[in-house]
């Protein structure tokens, strides 16, 4: 029999523990990135199981700082005895860089063949193993010089799972996705433009442009890849050095490719923005099966219950606490009177008081809040004691045990370290993340709660101006897609579960400020799928109680009456559509009006401005008139009442 090494190959990987940077920082001071708790599980968690999930049976947790702690957290986990992978720790005192856990991985020679390359805070429930049987046919069918591919997620360019700071434009040929340029677009310093030589393109029939990729630094590498980054020892970042060094030059004669993921979650929690982004993202459920009931530790024990609420063991609520969705909270924690939570998670043996709201925060195990605060968009480390009237703006990050208050403000981006006592000191936010190339403004972008609305227009000098055109296209129909299917979704699960116009409106704010989209397209998608829930048979009880129950919700996305005449032209082209809502429009019109949604000129304007339209709008013109000559009565008599008074 042969060995098993000619039979198949052992799938090894690779994780890189360390950050090497303080954008957590003061939460990080005691421990590493990789053992920050994400819904109350540790992040190596999510990564090793990811690595579990797609095969992988040999995995190296490379680490420095913090390494002691890492390796009591493996000893005493499901990790120290699992087969399949066998989890290695793998200590050097010296490393600075991504590039420096490869060297030494390379010195250490521990790998055999093709393996996985990862950082420990990915969070992903993508099954790798189609992106590796790609990546070992290409290299012995079709590519021998291919030595990495990247596993990339396509999404919108402002979607809230984008590392905010590090945008990046890819260029891929478009028949085998070799990327041939990688170039950084951060905002900071704006830049506008990615330049590639003509004379790389080559032969190549087809060139894809994309700027709306997830990079989770996902890849899939050959044994070459440690030794080039030996021999190339002032290479440091897989990104800015590495794949700009292979890609840009002719004597390393090397290639690599790109896996598109269309379906998938991935996502690194490199930033305090991006801890909010994924934590979100697995509340609401993206990231399935890896959700908190799955109960990735032992001793946990979460339970899910709509909308989004997911309670361990011995949690006590009063009677009169709120929670309102996307919530997770640990065991034994107590939460008090006419407290309300949202979008949030709260360790265990945490005690919430009275009055208290916490929303898009995340609070560690053991903290407590007394009565009255205000927590928003931030996050409180272990025991942590906040006293009363305390309000923490957005931003702000607290370290372990320390006491805050009573009545005062903790100011926006906020810092903060307890001394020996737990008093606050805080921390002067540094212009150096932890890496001199970096400008300061960037890493500002993903500090949680900072708005901003990444340019998607980037001009591309390649003489090749229909295959831009195409690939910018081919995107602006992708993003689209994407944020309808994203608004339909939403609607549909407020719809089934019954949320609360306030929610449902929240919701969908969020879903417009992620994913760049304006008011008008709420409406769009807000109004047909309203009409769609009328029962066409059982006119009016039907149409009168869906209009009661969520007509509201148009109000929130309609300010004046430019937005309300949008609202008519959306129910005018649905109509067209679907002619047989057309005899009932002037009872939708009717019921839209009493809510407030539509005012009296602006139905008579838009009546008006179809007086010449052809068919099939003439017959929705005459189907409102009845409503539009009442209001025309009912203005004519108001006038004439007010001529009486004068009298």
């Amino acid at each position: 029999m042969a060995p098993r090494s000619e039979q198949e190959e052992v799938l090894q990987a690779v994780v890189i523990a360390d950050s090497f940077n303080e954008r957590f920082k003061p939460l990080t001071a005691n421990r590493p990135r990789c053992l920050l708790p994400l819904l109350n599980v540790p992040l190596i968690e999510y990564t090793l199981e990811f690595l579990a999930t797609s095969g992988v049976e040999e995995v190296f947790v490379v680490c420095c700082a913090h390494s002691e702690a890492i390796k009591d957290y493996i000893k005493k986990s499901r990790w120290q005895n699992s087969i399949l992978p066998r989890v290695k720790i793998v200590v050097s005192q010296e490393l600075l860089s991504v590039g420096d856990a490869l060297r030494e991985i390379d010195a250490k020679q521990l790998l055999q063949s093709d393996f996985v390359l990862v950082s420990g805070d990915v969070v992903s429930n993508v099954d790798l193993s189609t992106a590796i049987q790609e990546h070992r046919r290409r290299r012995k069918d079709t590519d021998k010089h291919a030595i990495m591919t990247m596993v990339l997620r396509q999404a919108s360019v402002n979607h809230r799972s984008r590392a905010r700071g590090e945008e990046s434009v890819f260029m891929l040929d478009g028949l085998t996705n070799e990327c041939i340029h990688w170039e950084s677009m951060t905002p900071f310093p704006p830049k506008g433009f990615a330049s590639l030589d003509t004379e790389r393109i080559g032969n190549r029939k087809e060139i894809a442009v994309f700027n709306d990729l997830i990079d989770c630094q996902i890849d899939i590498c050959s044994v070459d890849v440690p030794a080039l980054f030996t021999e190339n020892f002032d290479w440091q970042e897989l990104r800015r050095d590495f794949l700009k060094g292979v890609l840009e030059s002719e004597l390393l004669g090397k290639t690599i490719y790109c896996h598109l993921l269309k379906s998938n979650y991935a996502a690194r929690v490199a930033t305090p923005h991006m801890y909010d982004a994924v934590s979100q993202d697995v509340l609401a459920r993206w990231s399935y099966p890896m959700v908190p009931e799955s109960n990735m530790l032992v001793d946990h024990s979460y339970k899910y219950s709509r909308p989004h609420i997911y309670k361990e063991n011995g949690v006590k609520l009063a009677i009169t606490a709120d929670l309102e969705e996307n919530v997770a909270i640990g065991k034994d924690t107590i939460v008090g009177d006419n407290s309300r939570i949202l979008n949030s998670v709260i360790g265990r043996n945490c005690r919430i008081g009275a009055r208290v709201v916490i929303q898009d925060a995340y609070i560690w195990d053991g903290s407590i809040i007394e009565d009255d605060c205000i927590i928003s968009k931030c996050i409180i480390d272990c025991d942590v004691h906040i006293k009363a009237k305390v309000k923490v703006e957005s931003g702000s990050l607290i370290a372990q045990k320390v006491v805050i208050g009573p009545d005062i403000t903790i100011a926006r981006n906020s810092k903060i370290y307890g001394d020996e006592d737990g008093r606050p000191l805080q921390i002067e936010e540094s212009e150096d993340s932890g890496d001199e190339e970096v400008d300061a403004r960037n890493v500002a972008l993903g500090f949680i709660g900072e708005e901003w609305t990444f340019d998607s227009d980037v001009e591309c000098d390649v003489n090749s101006e229909s295959d831009e055109s195409d690939a910018s296209d081919a995107g602006e129909t992708e993003d689209e897609n994407d944020w309808k299917r994203e608004a339909e979704a939403t609607l549909e699960r407020a719809f089934n579960e019954g949320h609360s116009i306030d929610i449902a409106a929240l919701e969908l704010n969020t879903l417009k400020m992620a994913m760049n989209i304006s008011f008008h397209d709420l409406r769009k998608i807000s109004i047909p799928s309203i009409l769609k829930l009328i029962d066409l048979s059982k006119i009016p009880q039907s149409l009168d109680q869906v209009l009661k129950r969520w007509g509201q919700l148009l109000l929130k996305f309609t300010h004046n009456e430019e937005d309300q005449i949008d609202c008519l032209r959306i129910l005018e082209d649905f109509c067209v559509i679907h002619e047989n809502y057309v005899k009932f429009v002037s009872r939708i019109l009717h019921g839209l009006y009493d809510l407030d949604v539509l005012s009296e000129d602006a139905i008579i304007k838009w009546h008006q401005s179809l007086k010449s339209a052809p068919e099939p709008k003439s017959t929705i013109r005459e189907a409102a008139q009845a409503l539009v000559q009442w209001l025309q009565e009912a203005e004519e008599e108001d006038d004439d009442e007010d001529d009486e008074d004068e009298d």
